[in-house]
């Protein structure tokens, strides 16, 4: 449908471009974002459009900037320059910037010494956490966000690297903060945990993922970005679980789009605190659960900023009927505090659903937390 639609008119899915939008605008920003989706071909599409759209950006921002330096571009000349950063910085261990690189990289692994010695974290580990921090940087979204390779002929390599460990995202948080914040995470994990997180984080995919279409006649496939995963019930459950361990890291995936699979019982907080419901579900309690996977102890907002909750629907559709009842239902849940009797009073069905004004939803509502 989505085909036939863009072939005819150029248009696509409102509600899927909406959402693509607004998780490429949160990641230019800086921030994770935490997609929640019903069907399996709904996460394998919004996983595609999400790692297009990036892609789409990243390059006209590298264009922009080569542009503004005085230096045009195309697509196939950033591809050649962003791949000569990647040799010169990082896969050459006799060059100059990969030397200079793993200076830096050990400086910040030496500014926690005392702290690492004091839970015995092994060379191994550390040398372990190195290789992961330089995988990372290598990657062509990153190379793009921080580094300054419109002045690299002007700039000496321990510039370069300073440069790009300080470059601020759109949250105001550089790499070198980012790497600082989960030496600390770790220093509080268990051994077994701070093994488990940077063994997570190694082998997450970084380069180009090929997305089958086990649906599709023909086994068409595309080739999306490691910074967009998926996790559904398909899923396997250490995949999954591997995926939660790298979802709480400042590595990808920067976008984890999930099934209801992921709803319940897992901890996605520690560096996400955007979430948005594509899929909407007729129970409250369903997207307050989903909600609860960033909004824990220990989560990136705690104590200095919002967590946000984005709930599109389609207006003038089932989808708009659906988010009116949810809604209704969670004003008279905070009251009567059982979901039967609210789903009795509220149906799917309901010609008119009884509103509840805020204010008696507010003042009848029992309050449950501590003055």
């Amino acid at each position: 449908f989505d085909q036939s639609l863009q072939r005819t008119t150029g248009a696509t899915h409102p509600k899927m471009s909406a959402t693509v939008m607004k998780v490429v605008d949160l990641w230019e920003a800086g921030e994770k974002v935490l997609v929640f989706a019903f069907y399996r071909r709904t996460c394998r599409a919004l996983r595609i459009h999400i790692s297009q759209e990036i892609e789409r950006r990243m390059f006209a921002a590298a264009q922009r900037r080569l542009g503004e330096a005085g230096r045009g571009a195309d697509r196939k000349a950033i591809e050649r320059l962003l791949e000569g950063i990647q040799k010169r910085f990082v896969d050459d261990p006799k060059s100059p910037g990969r030397k200079a690189l793993d200076r830096e990289l050990a400086g910040i692994i030496d500014g926690h010494a005392k702290e690492l010695d004091a839970v015995d974290m092994s060379k191994d580990q550390r040398d372990l956490l190195t290789e992961v921090m330089r995988r990372f940087l290598r990657v062509t979204t990153t190379l793009v966000r921080c580094f300054p390779f419109e002045e690299l002929t002007t700039l000496k390599p321990a510039e370069v690297v300073t440069r790009a460990l300080e470059q601020a995202d759109g949250s105001g948080t550089s790499w070198r903060q980012k790497f600082d914040g989960f030496i600390d995470f770790l220093v509080e994990c268990s051994a077994k945990e701070r093994l488990d997180y940077l063994e997570a984080a190694r082998h997450t995919q970084t380069g180009g993922i090929r997305v089958e279409d086990a649906e599709a006649d023909d086994s068409d496939a595309t080739v999306t970005l490691a910074n967009v995963q998926v996790a559904m019930g398909t899923t396997k459950r250490e995949t999954r679980a591997r995926l939660m361990r790298a979802f709480n890291t400042p590595f990808f995936p920067d976008i984890f789009v999930c099934s209801q699979v992921m709803g319940e019982g897992v901890d996605l907080q520690r560096f996400c605190r955007h979430v948005i419901h594509h899929d909407l579900d007729w129970n409250p309690s369903t997207i307050e659960q989903r909600t609860g996977r960033i909004d824990r102890l220990g989560c990136k907002a705690e104590g200095r900023q919002s967590i946000v909750v984005y709930l599109p629907y389609l207006a003038g559709t089932a989808d708009e009927r659906q988010y009116q009842v949810m809604s209704d239902r969670e004003q008279w849940f905070r009251v009567v505090m059982g979901q039967e009797e609210v789903a009795r009073l509220i149906t799917p069905d309901s010609i008119s659903a009884v509103r509840l004004p805020e204010a008696v939803s507010n003042e009848l509502s029992f309050k449950l937390g501590l003055d």
